[in-house]
């Protein structure tokens, strides 16, 4: 690459521009990019791990946006799934009705066990249901829609330990919003996942770039998707 090349593509990351150095031709037909980064990522760590554990943090259905879902049934993981909706709860049981190796709990994850609001609506749970009203407002649901209801809450740590797992292979978190808190309760020192998965489309720019910052600190290299950030360390 030529200085000229390289003194614009400084300048437009001034800006928070990059140049694509894809061919065009994949960028009029997008469909043909692969984009499933996390089926290559868990097939590498695998090579090391046979038996690689997982907590996924909101699930939802199992099926809705669900990356993990179709890893599992691949390759048996062994993992613990959080759902804080009792009616997504109930379908997330039927999803993963077939594998036994799986726990699944009814809670939310966050910075402290206990009791806290929730927001979702009242006649059927919603992916975009969070401890932030003003994030389903954000997605025009009708505000006399939102319910607050008190959900379970468990720090990874502690639920980690109540269900008896000693590490912890891959992190999923589809928190909407709240997927930095969410890896800030993380003590490095006592887990340390090999593959971290988390939604960025939902934070602040301050968040996001703090989150990887905080990640990185921790030897973390990363793969960024479309609305998600998928954070590496060697194994």
């Amino acid at each position: 690459m030529n200085r000229k090349k390289i003194a614009r593509d400084v300048f437009l990351r001034k800006f928070q521009l990059e140049r694509s150095y894809r061919p065009s031709v994949l960028l009029k037909h997008p469909d043909w990019n692969y984009t499933n980064y996390l089926a290559l990522v868990v097939a590498r760590v695998l090579q090391s791990r046979s038996n690689l554990t997982f907590l996924q943090v909101g699930a939802f259905d199992g099926h809705h946006n669900d990356a993990l879902f179709p890893l599992v049934q691949a390759h048996g993981l062994r993992g613990i799934i959080v759902e804080p909706q009792a009616r997504a709860f109930e379908k997330l049981k039927a999803c993963y009705a077939n594998q036994p190796q799986i726990i699944l709990v009814n809670a939310a994850i966050a910075n402290e066990n206990g009791m806290r609001d929730f927001y979702t609506l009242a006649d059927h749970p919603i992916p975009q249901a969070s401890f932030s009203r003003a994030h389903l407002l954000k997605h025009k649901v009708p505000p006399d829609q939102i319910v607050c209801q008190q959900v379970r809450c468990c720090t990874p740590a502690s639920l980690l330990k109540e269900h008896g797992f000693d590490r912890l292979d891959l992190l999923q978190i589809d928190a909407e919003g709240y997927d930095y808190e969410v890896i800030r309760t993380i003590d490095f020192s006592v887990i340390r996942p090999a593959i971290i998965r988390f939604e960025h489309v939902h934070l602040s720019s301050a968040d996001a770039n703090a989150c990887v910052e905080l990640l990185a600190s921790q030897g973390y290299r990363f793969i960024v998707e479309r609305r998600d950030t998928i954070a590496l360390i060697e194994c």
